[in-house]
């Protein structure tokens, strides 16, 4: 009995954090929209930050619960977010890149897995051979992850601002904001408290449940976002918002969770570490291969299938 209702929380869970995602995304681009912002600011942070809300939730509460479930989610989502949706997205529309964005977006992306995986890997502010992230890592990684802030706050007049996300007013904008908030973490919450039960249930390992599971249903509103805005042809808000969720689980959310309470994870996150940063690798290659800036649907595919494979491997390792 005790079984069913944790799974019970599990669904619930998942439903409130997508649903609070949903309204906190809403809010901030109402906000985003009353000051007349560019969709690809929109996009990166707003939506970006927005959509890994229940990312943050979760790794919050998975490092009090002590087990390694918020870190799985969060390599797990990224490599989630570029192999499988933008290759699904550009398998029904070919996705158009800007050269801005590669050349400055996507290597920061880069740069940025690159940043968190040094950190967790080896003890750069930790003692001896701890494999984690120390409250001084932490602020290393908020403190870059501030700098893109500022950085795209600079080039946030670089843009055409036009879209099609309704504006509430400014009250009305707040309060979305902040409901959207409390579902995230109290589903973020039941979220992890029901991914043990389960991991439990079938004799499976944290990690490998963040990475599959949990991963994937938190990363639904990227999702969401992504083939809403393909299909609107809001190419900027597709792709931004992905991009602007990996940076932000990097540096943003392990960052704000080493800072509560240091991560202590295990020497099997190496391999799934490699993977995000291959996606990420992929992704900045493939749009130099064929078609400058252009991810075909021979791409898609690729991507598709490489994430599949990552799938297989993880659940072969255990």
């Amino acid at each position: 009995m005790e079984t069913v209702v944790s799974i019970l929380f599990f669904l619930i869970g998942f439903f409130i954090l997508i649903k609070g995602a949903g309204v906190l995304v809403s809010g901030a681009s109402s906000i985003a929209r009353i000051f007349n912002i560019s969709n690809w600011f929109i996009g990166v942070v707003i939506v970006g930050i927005g959509t890994s809300i229940p990312e943050l939730s979760i790794n919050i509460a998975s490092v009090f619960n002590g087990n390694t479930i918020g870190l799985g989610t969060i390599i797990g989502s990224n490599t989630f977010n570029i192999l499988f949706i933008l290759g699904l997205s550009s398998l029904f529309y070919p996705i158009a890149m800007k050269r801005e964005w590669v050349l400055k977006d996507f290597i920061f992306n880069i740069l940025a897995i690159v940043a968190a995986s040094t950190v967790i890997i080896f003890p750069i502010f930790g003692e001896g051979d701890y494999l984690g992230v120390t409250r001084y890592e932490g602020g290393f990684l908020l403190g870059f992850f501030f700098l893109w802030i500022f950085f795209m706050f600079r080039r946030k007049q670089e843009f055409e601002s036009s879209g099609d996300y309704k504006i509430f007013v400014f009250i009305t904008s707040l309060i979305m904001i902040f409901a959207g908030i409390i579902g995230v973490f109290l589903g973020g919450r039941w979220v992890v408290g029901g991914a043990e039960t389960i991991a439990r249930l079938f004799g499976v390992s944290d990690a490998l449940i963040g990475l599959t599971i949990v991963a994937v249903g938190t990363s639904l509103p990227e999702l969401a976002v992504s083939i809403t805005a393909l299909i609107k042809r809001r190419v900027d808000i597709a792709v931004g918002n992905i991009v602007g969720s990996n940076i932000f689980d990097f540096l943003g959310i392990i960052g704000i969770t080493a800072m509560i309470k240091p991560i202590q994870v295990f020497s099997s996150v190496r391999f799934d570490i490699v993977a995000t940063l291959f996606a990420a690798l992929a992704l900045f290659a493939m749009t130099f291969i064929g078609r400058k800036y252009i991810l075909s649907r021979f791409e898609g595919l690729f991507f598709v299938s490489m994430y599949f494979l990552y799938i297989l491997i993880a659940i072969w390792k255990g």
